[in-house]
This record gives structure tokens, C-alpha cells and sequence, in this order.
């Protein structure tokens, strides 16, 4: 666990080959847990921070969305609330039924499904800080992101990723790119992303650069009459030579090109 500030914390794992992270906000009431990552075993260190430091406090989990890497671990907290977009428990029961090679199982002691759900935003205020949850679609339809006003920190969930975002919501282009727009406006200091490192706002620009580079590169190939399997959009063409990729999220920037080919 990585204390960030007083009382707010990151929590890393490796899932698959992706860096996920996860948090931990204490206030003068509640703690919020934010995701809760590929199992119950993957709580064990934010469950030691809540016994040590949030005694007595409130617990409000928050699912930032539905992917199994980050809520196959509720099962850690067998009661209280589990937050989420409104969205969520449908998408989420859904994958539970519908399982596929980039999902594994269900942990055995299962997944609970979110108990509160909101629309477009609903903030928890507390003595020193305001705890705002925003619907930020576009890597899914349920996407939402935590942003604390007092400590100007921002956990994104899969809204934000380092290096690049990973595409998920069939026709979410438009309105993922609106959402980052948005979340500019945001004072943030400090970004959490879903996956990758802790980061600055620099973040939502070089996300919304590659969505943007990838949709129009592969746009122009598609009217060149290239088909899907001749596409060769190489990393560097749409993140820059100065990010090195691994294995891992090579195939992933294939798997990106391939969806949006099937968009444009």
C-alpha cells in the first residue's frame, strides 16, 4: 500500500500483465474503498489499513466499473454498501453469465453485485473533504471516476490508463473523448489511474491523443481499402517512440486496432 497523502492510498497488483490499482480513502466518517481488484485475497492489505487506521468508521466500497479486475475481489466485504453507476450490477451479472478468454472465473466465494447505484454524480461530504463519484463513460457504459475535492486527487478506474487506454464500449469513441474533455475542467493534482502509475493531469491529454490517432489511422487504412487482418498500426505512430510497450500490451494496442476497425 502507498500512502499518497494522509490518509489516501494505492493499492497495486498485477493482474494478467496490467498494473491495476486500486485505493483507500479514510475521512473523519467513512472509508471508501475503491475497487476491489481480481479477488478477496487482493483486499488483505487494504483490510489490515481499515482495521489499523478506519476503526469504528463507516465502509463504502465503490465499483468504478464492471470488469472483473476490478470487482472480483467484493467478495472481501460480505456486507455493507458496494457503489456503482447505475449501469453496473446489469453489465456485471451479465459477464458473470457470459464468461470469455479475457475474463477467468468467478472467485468461490462469488461476486457481490452493488447494493447503491446513481446516475450522472453523487457526492459524500464529510468535515474535511467532499467525496464526489462522476459517470465518466466511455471505456464502458458504467464508468465512473472518485475525485476528492480537499486533497485535489483523482482515481480514475479504466477512464484513464498509462500507456494507453484499452477500448471496451462498442461506439464509446465520441463519448469517451466528451468525458476527458470534462475531466479537464476537474482542479486535480494527482491522477490514480486503473492501470499503470500515479500521474498528473498530462495523463488525460496523451489519453485522448491516442484514441483519436488510432480512430483516424485506422479510418484512413479502412478507405484505402486495407482489411482487418492487413492492418499494421504500429504503437509508435500513435504514442510516440519514447513509450516502450511489453508483450502484454502490444497485443492489447492490436486488439484496440482491431475495434476500431470495426467502428470506423
Amino acid at each position: 500500500m502507498e500512502e499518497l497523502k494522509r490518509d489516501i492510498f494505492v493499492h497495486r497488483i498485477d493482474a494478467m500483465g496490467f498494473l491495476t490499482a486500486g485505493g483507500l480513502v479514510v475521512t473523519h466518517s467513512r472509508a471508501f474503498v475503491i475497487d476491489t481488484l481480481a479477488c478477496p485475497q487482493d483486499m488483505a492489505p487494504v483490510l489490515a489499513v481499515l482495521a489499523e487506521r478506519a476503526a469504528g468508521r463507516r465502509r463504502v466500497v465503490i465499483n468504478t466499473h464492471h470488469h472483473w479486475d476490478h470487482v472480483y475481489g467484493n467478495g472481501a466485504f460480505p456486507t455493507g454498501d458496494i457503489v456503482a453507476q447505475r449501469s453496473c450490477p446489469r453489465l456485471l451479472e451479465a459477464q458473470l453469465h457470459r464468461l470469455s478468454g479475457s475474463a477467468p472465473a468467478p472467485p468461490p466465494e462469488g461476486v457481490r453485485t452493488p447494493t447503491i447505484t446513481f446516475g450522472d454524480r453523487v457526492a459524500y461530504l464529510d468535515r474535511h473533504e467532499t467525496v464526489h463519484l462522476i459517470a465518466t463513460p466511455g471505456h464502458s457504459e458504467d464508468s465512473l471516476i472518485v475525485y476528492l475535492d480537499g486533497a485535489r486527487v483523482l482515481f480514475a478506474g479504466d477512464t484513464l490508463e498509462w500507456p494507453f487506454p484499452t477500448f471496451a464500449q462498442r461506439d464509446g469513441r465520441d463519448t469517451w473523448v466528451r468525458t476527458l474533455r470534462q475531466l479537464k475542467q476537474l482542479p486535480a493534482d494527482i491522477i490514480v489511474p486503473g492501470h499503470g502509475p500515479t500521474m498528473g493531469k498530462q495523463l488525460i491529454d496523451a489519453n485522448e491523443r491516442y484514441i483519436t490517432a488510432v480512430y483516424e489511422t485506422v479510418a484512413a487504412a479502412k478507405r484505402r481499402g486495407v482489411e482487418r487482418h492487413e492492418l499494421d498500426v504500429r504503437p509508435e505512430e500513435v504514442l510516440g517512440s519514447d513509450v516502450e510497450l511489453d508483450a502484454v500490451y502490444r497485443e492489447a494496442h492490436r486488439a484496440n486496432v482491431e475495434w476500431a476497425y470495426d467502428e470506423v
